[in-house]
């Protein structure tokens, strides 16, 4: 073990940590990446942009969105009724947000959610135990049909002529709502994916981040970077993605 990682490990309960020349070289040069919201400012700028918000949950990314783009055509998703009512009473002034309480997926009808212990993490998937600190809060404690539709059926009934933010927060069925988007991703109607992306399946079924890349890249979306990186066990276990259309 080096000096720097020796004195690392005795710092650690105070929150200190010394770092090493390349670091400091770094921050003198301003190479820390900017955060995904930063991103989008620099692609879209002070333009009206259109943002599809799946698993809206209490709205703290619409409020987000809200604050880099006050102009944005919002239009939010989330099945949980009484999650759903918060976020309309906390928006119910800003003209421009639509928000449904429905989910999205890859058929239109309805489908069996799994409401959890911790309601951030319901989902349309069972889960199952990931050896990770999050396995107490994906416990099922009910189950519920709610009513489902697809992207592109919405963006029919929205008379939307583009997707410019696609954000995904919806707990493992990231690839069924894609799916259900096929012909607008082979047409080019959605510029921007900010999905949330697993590496350890906490969910039976789950897709992991490496599905994802895959679907997309036949579309012509590449990886830009990933953000707000979560670790179990000394292991990557999700983060947040941005995905962009190579012709963007």
């Amino acid at each position: 073990m080096s000096l720097k990682n020796r004195i690392n490990k005795i710092l650690r309960p105070l929150n200190v940590q010394v770092h090493g020349l390349g670091y400091l070289q770094s921050l003198g040069k301003g190479d820390f990446k900017k955060d995904e919201f930063d991103f989008f400012k620099q692609i879209f700028g002070d333009r009206p942009i259109t943002i599809y918000d799946i698993g809206a949950n209490r709205g703290s990314t619409i409020a987000k969105f809200v604050d880099y783009f006050p102009g944005a055509r919002i239009v939010a998703f989330e099945p949980i009724v009484s999650l759903c009512e918060e976020i309309k009473s906390k928006f119910e002034n800003y003209k421009n947000i639509n928000i449904e309480n429905t989910g999205i997926s890859n058929f239109t009808g309805e489908q069996i959610f799994f409401v959890n212990k911790s309601i951030d993490t319901s989902s349309f998937l069972p889960s199952q135990k990931a050896g990770l600190n999050s396995d107490s809060q994906v416990k099922n404690i009910a189950q519920i049909n709610v009513p489902v539709k697809t992207i592109a059926q919405s963006y029919i009934e929205q008379k939307i002529e583009q997707i410019h933010i696609l954000k995904l927060d919806i707990q493992g069925s990231e690839l069924n709502a894609l799916n259900g988007a096929e012909d607008l991703l082979a047409h080019k109607k959605i510029d921007v994916i900010y999905t949330e992306a697993y590496f350890i399946q906490q969910y039976i079924d789950h897709p992991l981040f490496a599905d994802i890349t895959l679907y997309l890249s036949k579309f012509g979306y590449q990886l830009q970077d990933i953000y707000n990186p979560i670790y179990g066990n000394d292991k990557l276990a999700w983060c947040d993605a941005v995905f962009v259309r190579e012709d963007l």
